[in-house]
This record gives C-alpha cells, sequence and structure tokens, in this order.
C-alpha cells in the first residue's frame, strides 16, 4: 500500500508541474454592465494576446469558463454568482507559449485562483442547426485572403450597428454573449460582411433577447435559416468554484 501511495503522489506532482500556467497574472474585480453602458461601448467586452501579455476584460466566471474549456455558455452547469461576477485580467504568457495555450491556462489560473472543481457529462441541447434558405446564400462571398474584422457605430435612431467580416463559423463566437448556440451545417467556407442592428434598450426585454432577435434578422436577411433540434453535447459541470479570487 505505501508503495501505491508513492507512486500515485509522484504522478499528481509530475501532473501538477507539467500543467501550463500563466507567468504573471493580476485579478481584479470589474463594475457589471449597465443597458447604458453597453449601448455606449463603454462596456468593453475582449479577450485580447498581444504577444506574451493577455489582457481580458469584461468577462464573468461563466464566461472564463467558456474561454477555458473551449465550450459555449449553455453547456458550462455553474452557480447563478459565476454569471454575475466581473473581471478585468492581465497577464504574462511565458516564455514559448502560444496562443493557442491560453485555454489551458485559463484552466490552471481558474483552479489556483478560484479553486475550481468539475467534472464532464454528456447532456443533450436544444441547438439552433444553421442552414441555407431554398433561394441560397444572399451576401456577395468576399474576395480570398480578406482579413477578418469587426466595427460597431452607434446610429441616428439609436440602434447600434456591427460589422462584422468573417466565415459563418466566426458567427458563433459572437452569440456565446447572447446565450444562442449555433452549429453550422451551411456547407459555406467563404468570407462575408454581415451587419446586425442592435436596437436601443426597450423596458421588459433582455439584452439576451435583443441580441438573438437581431442575429436572426440578420441571418435572414443573408438567405440563411435556423431550426432546432437535440443534439448530445459535452457540459463542463462545476462541482465548486469560488466567487472571487484569491490575492493577486
Amino acid at each position: 500500500m505505501r508503495i501505491h501511495f508513492l507512486l500515485l503522489s509522484v504522478c499528481c506532482l509530475a501532473a501538477a508541474q507539467s500543467r501550463l500556467a500563466f507567468e504573471v497574472v493580476s485579478i481584479k474585480p470589474a463594475a457589471p454592465p449597465t443597458s447604458e453602458t453597453r449601448q455606449s461601448g463603454a462596456f468593453h467586452v475582449a479577450l485580447e494576446i498581444d504577444a506574451a501579455r493577455v489582457r481580458i476584460s469584461g468577462y464573468t466566471l461563466a464566461a472564463l469558463l467558456t474561454a477555458a474549456f473551449r465550450v459555449p455558455l449553455p453547456q458550462v452547469d455553474a452557480p447563478d454568482f459565476a454569471r454575475r461576477e466581473y473581471f478585468e485580467i492581465q497577464a504574462t504568457l511565458p516564455a514559448g507559449a502560444t496562443p493557442e495555450q491560453v485555454s489551458e491556462m485559463l484552466q490552471t489560473m481558474l483552479a489556483e485562483r478560484f479553486k475550481l472543481a468539475y467534472h464532464r457529462e454528456t447532456r443533450e441541447y436544444k441547438l439552433n442547426i444553421l442552414t441555407v434558405g431554398k433561394n441560397g446564400m444572399k451576401l456577395p462571398r468576399l474576395p480570398d485572403g480578406t482579413p477578418e474584422a469587426f466595427t460597431s457605430n452607434r446610429l441616428s435612431d439609436g440602434r447600434t450597428r456591427m460589422t462584422h467580416n468573417g466565415n459563418v463559423s466566426s458567427l458563433s463566437g459572437a452569440l456565446i454573449f447572447g446565450g444562442l448556440q449555433m452549429v453550422d451545417e451551411t456547407g459555406l467556407d467563404g468570407m462575408y460582411t454581415w451587419i446586425q442592428d442592435l436596437p436601443p434598450p426597450r423596458a421588459g426585454v433582455s439584452f439576451e433577447e435583443m441580441t438573438q432577435d437581431s442575429f436572426r434578422a440578420m441571418i435572414e436577411a443573408a438567405g440563411l435559416k435556423m431550426e432546432t433540434r437535440k443534439i448530445p453535447r459535452e457540459t463542463i459541470v462545476v462541482d465548486h468554484l469560488e466567487r472571487q479570487s484569491t490575492e493577486n
């Protein structure tokens, strides 16, 4: 029994030592957004990687979990507070690390600073399947090599116009904060210019509802359609998570 315990301890130590982690990380609580800060652009949501520096702003703990495990928000089963607590994070990558490894470093950060414990389950979800409508794609395909780009402008009637050059699959990430999951079955691989108009805040209408309605209007104008199906998907189930980070 003593030999078995020693081997288990060595294996656990080796796993901990091989775990990818940020070299330096600073985590600070942030104020939650309001309808005014969302519409004015004062509330900034971003995960930016510049050389060895990582900056994350406007993320909840639930959003950090989606980035860490690369799953959409509905596939994260976490406490309610994980969707209410916002954070600003500054981190430095270790030498030789790549942007693709940031998700694993976020897992380490959540485990060390928020005491995350979790397990994985497969659950069925009603997902929105995106396909091409009977009249075909209406948007012109952009020239090959067109870079992905995103702009946001406030219109005179109070709407926020978001213009995005990207392929169909790139739309999925923009929907995480709208709570709308999408599976791309269009078979389209080109780049297109997508225009989504978000209306000004209305009483009794949530930000998620407005985002989803404006997305549906955008894809309908593009000649695409959505239908709902049940599909099995991996789920990250949180067993333990602290509300606040341990000290920097």
